[in-house]
């Protein structure tokens, strides 16, 4: 006869917190609190490219290893640790080196885990500045590795598409271009992983699926008066950082729509600028829009506009 205690484990498993701060890390990509949400985001990359899963976990599990030893000093970080904060950019990392240099499996791995590390050192710089960093240490760490070594982006396995992007009509086009740009957020291209990541986002938050639908709409309509090339339009690269523009300013009560439509104006704009100057943007678009958007729409009660993230 089964004992209880091995009946149990899988839910005591499941609520330990390092798990759970390793699940809310990857839905804290999209600025999320949710395990859910985060076992879907790590099923859709792990469905298109299994490496891509095991580099970004690697990343997470690196990060939170380094903060739970090394940075937290008070009781708050050990929260913040459990709500995913102290993650996410090492998952992020993990996606980046992985699907931008394509190396054998080891060498992917360590070169994780040196870069995670170095993400880590920044973060731990840039929280003495006092501001919402946001994605600022995974961006800054994966421009130095670029510097130093050219991206050759990897060929990810194809998937069947749910949509046809080349079947005619607005809702379709529409949902194709949703799915591509949450699914950039993650260095994805399919929309199959592309509707994972929109069910984990909704089970999060329904108003938030609403939010990203409309940035993406919005960005869309923008690339297409800009004439911005097609191809790129469609596949998501001028939404995504528009996906993670308005999931942050959907957070804070006191801005108004204006806010909403500057945030997701200037975060396309800069994707473009960026590419144009031979710069991979990442998500640096995302957190220069945040930052220009606090500048210009503070709190009523002029509270510090860079808020530590909470």
């Amino acid at each position: 006869m089964v004992s209880s205690d091995v009946l149990s484990w899988p839910g005591l498993l499941w609520r330990t917190p390092f798990l759970q701060g390793v699940l809310t890390s990857f839905s804290q990509i999209m600025l999320q609190h949710n395990r859910w949400t985060g076992l879907l985001f790590i099923l859709a990359v792990a469905i298109q490219a299994p490496i891509m899963a095991v580099a970004a976990v690697l990343g997470c599990v690196v990060e939170q290893l380094c903060t739970l030893t090394l940075l937290i000093q008070s009781n708050r970080q050990h929260n913040q640790l459990g709500q995913g904060l102290y993650g996410f950019n090492g998952a992020l990392v993990g996606l980046a080196v992985s699907c931008l240099w394509p190396l054998s499996g080891p060498l992917v791995l360590m070169l994780t885990v040196a870069v995670t590390l170095l993400a880590t050192i920044i973060g731990r710089g840039l929280q003495r500045l006092d501001c919402a960093t946001y994605t600022s240490p995974f961006i800054l760490s994966v421009w130095l590795l670029w510097l130093l070594f050219t991206p050759q982006p990897m060929v990810q396995s194809g998937l069947p598409d749910i949509v046809d992007p080349g079947v005619p009509g607005i809702v379709t086009g529409l949902l194709s271009g949703v799915m591509s740009a949450v699914g950039q957020v993650l260095f994805l291209n399919s929309s199959v992983s592309g509707a994972l990541l929109l069910a984990g986002l909704f089970i999060a938050s329904r108003a938030a699926t609403l939010a990203v639908v409309g940035a993406v709409t919005l960005s869309l309509v923008i690339s297409l008066l800009l004439e911005f090339p097609m191809v790129q339009s469609q596949s998501g690269v001028y939404s995504y950082n528009a996906v993670l523009v308005i999931l942050a300013l959907h957070q804070r009560s006191h801005l108004r729509p204006l806010a909403f439509v500057c945030g997701v104006l200037l975060a396309v704009l800069l994707s473009r600028l960026l590419q144009f100057f031979d710069v991979m943007p990442l998500t640096a678009p995302f957190v220069l829009s945040v930052w220009t958007v606090f500048c210009l729409f503070p709190k009523p009660d002029r509270a510090r506009v860079f808020e530590e993230v909470s």
